[in-house]
């Protein structure tokens, strides 16, 4: 890194850093919520109104769409373009690229934005990310605020740039979505996703943090902030304890304690014998990342591969990559961008490559290495696709400088669909975030819905994780009058109870293992373990099942259209609509949702919507 900036690259350097710890101080602090019951709103459409506040990127998001609003905008683009032309006049001084960054850590530790550790550590772990990647980046500073708010200067928006691939034609009729026979051989999955083990989680310390931020902003609770990196005392260190972090786990914003995680792999190692394989769909890693470090993360990726061998020794362990995975987080650059050698993710697909070694045949490591994607064929005419959706991630910063297939990986599925057509394959596809997710970019996100749409006799099942939510989504053909629903992904809840979450995991019973097998989900039942008796009773978790899906809903099979028809009910029955919130957070948090239409709208809208920034499938959700 340099060590001046000139004065015309300081016009694509630490802008971006500076309007995010804008946005995070003035926005979600209140300044363009004009009323304490807004707040209570709009906290009641991302968690519950009696709950903390949501997490940080929910709230990131949530910032994006409070700015826009049309009473909101003006201050919005004023403060925006204030925070710009601040840092731009440090830099006109010559300053230094620490100088700058001292400058922000500074603003973020004036707003009482988070913990002094995290406001210092936050700023310098992304610093050279996102200055590398505006110095490349078509943006001016002047476009910086006109990418998140409108009407405020002129810019295309990064997180709605579109872009096409080439998919084959050639599409065979569609068949119907296949009925399951009597009397066949089934095989059994589990599916865990979002682990997030949190190793500095402490016993006794404050579990709803955000009571100690003027902003209720601090991300990561659970954790003894009572003295600094250095050892000095903070003003945490007399401070009275409110919720006292229980042994267990908290449902607050909290990662999960090792010895629950290791409670939890004694449970099903005990209760489910006849395991198949698993499915890990991404994040090991605790949520704080403005810790992580390459050594860090290769040293846990070790510890959780023992695990696994020792509690699954004779079961393989399929596993999709995580965006905590990156250092820092998200950051995983495709081989295009300039300097991949030295910033590149090889680091990284390494270890995966490593830890994936002892479960996927070598011949499949090559696209480990390569993209973090890989493929395996578990049963006779089945083949698993593991998929690197980081490559979409909004928070991929390196993806700014070309969006376009990174890393060729939606060809090289195409290429994957093509083979397993022609071989009357059916496919698996795990992966970590879900495509319909906001957090998505819009342009992989579309074009990976009409792959599913070209590819969709062929695709048997998809499985996701990310949201840390027990939910699900539905793919609709919106240029069938009907609006065919043809598809739909499985989306895991977390193991981990951030954020305001019980911890659960998911066991498939799957048609499979004969000729003609239809290698659909058959039953689906959710387990989960209420950490606050545990810490109550001081003793270790009761691991039980939650609820049978397709007993739970009186779903008649597990088709895209008995999902639509599920969703429709949720927007026209209340009772129902209150159990799947009760279900999505695995307790009664946000439970008066339903007595709010946005708040209704955006739970079953994220339903419809099987790709990002596009809400045209729930326009028929009238009040």
């Amino acid at each position: 890194m340099r060590n001046k900036i000139n004065i015309q690259m300081s016009r694509q350097s630490l802008i971006l850093l500076s309007v995010a710890l804008a946005f995070l101080a003035l926005v979600e602090s209140g300044v363009l919520r004009r009323e304490q019951h807004e707040y209570e709103k709009w906290t009641n459409v991302l968690g519950n109104g009696d709950a903390p506040p949501p997490p940080k990127y929910k709230m990131l998001r949530y910032a994006k769409k409070v700015i826009n609003e049309p009473e909101n905008r003006k201050m919005s683009c004023f403060f925006c373009t204030f925070a710009v032309d601040g840092v731009q006049a440090l830099i006109a001084q010559n300053s230094t690229d620490d100088e700058v960054a001292a400058f922000l850590v500074n603003l973020c530790d004036l707003f009482d934005v988070e913990q002094p550790h995290v406001c210092k550590n936050i700023i310098y772990a992304f610093k050279d990310e996102v200055v590398f990647v505006l110095e490349r980046s078509v943006f001016t500073p002047d476009e910086i605020c006109g990418a998140f708010i409108t009407n405020c200067g002129h810019s295309d928006k990064p997180l709605t740039h579109m872009w096409n691939i080439s998919i084959p034609g050639g599409k065979p009729p569609i068949r119907p979505w296949p009925k399951i026979p009597d009397n066949k051989p089934t095989f059994k999955v589990l599916h865990l996703s979002d682990i997030h083990i949190d190793h500095q989680y402490v016993v006794g310390t404050e579990a709803y943090c955000q009571l100690d931020s003027a902003l209720g902003t601090y991300a990561m609770c659970c954790r003894d902030y009572s003295q600094d990196s250095m050892g000095r005392p903070t003003n945490m260190k007399d401070k009275p304890i409110y919720v006292p972090a229980g042994p267990w786990g908290m449902p607050y914003l909290c990662d999960l304690p090792y010895q629950t995680f290791e409670s939890a792999m004694k449970h099903i190692s005990k209760t489910f014998k006849d395991l198949d394989y698993i499915i890990i769909t991404g994040d090991f890693e605790a949520h704080d990342s403005w810790d992580y470090t390459e050594d860090l993360t290769r040293e846990n990726m070790n510890n959780m591969t023992n695990v696994f061998l020792e509690y699954f020794p004779n079961v393989p362990v399929y596993v999709s990559i995580g965006n905590h995975e990156g250092v820092p987080q998200d950051a995983m650059a495709p081989h295009t961008m300039p300097e991949y050698d030295e910033r590149g993710p090889q680091w990284l697909y390494k270890i995966m490559s490593d830890m994936w070694a002892h479960w996927i045949p070598q011949e499949a490591l090559d696209t480990v290495q390569y993209r973090a994607s890989y493929v395996v064929r578990p049963k006779p005419g089945l083949k698993l696709i593991s998929l690197n959706t980081i490559y979409c991630s909004e928070f991929n910063f390196y993806l700014y400088v070309n969006e376009v297939d990174p890393d060729a990986t939606l060809e090289w599925l195409i290429e994957e669909l093509v083979d397993s057509e022609k071989k009357g394959e059916l496919v698996h596809i795990i992966s970590h975030i879900p495509p319909g997710d906001n957090y998505c970019l819009k342009g992989w996100s579309w074009n990976f819905f009409e792959i599913v749409k070209r590819f969709e006799n062929t695709i048997a099942q998809m499985f996701y994780g990310h949201t840390h939510y027990d939910q699900f989504m539905v793919y609709y053909d919106m240029d069938d009058p009907n609006r065919r629903p043809f598809h739909f992904n499985w989306i895991s809840p977390s193991l981990t109870t951030y954020d305001f979450l019980n911890p659960a995991y998911r066991i498939y019973e799957i048609d499979g293992g004969y000729e003609g097998a239809t290698y659909t989900v058959k039953s689906a039942q959710t387990y989960f373990a209420n950490v606050t008796e545990a810490n109550l009773k001081n003793k270790e978790p009761e691991w039980v099942l939650e609820y049978d899906t397709k007993e739970h809903w009186q779903l008649p099979d597990f088709s895209p259209q008995s999902w639509s028809d599920l969703s429709d009910k949720l927007w026209t029955n209340t009772t129902m609509f209150k159990e799947y919130v009760k279900l999505f957070y695995r307790n009664h948090y946000n439970n008066e949702c339903w007595t709010d239409y946005k708040c209704r709208y955006t739970f079953v809208c994220d339903i419809k919507k099987g790709r990002s920034y596009d809400e045209s499938f729930c326009d028929h959700l009238k009040r």
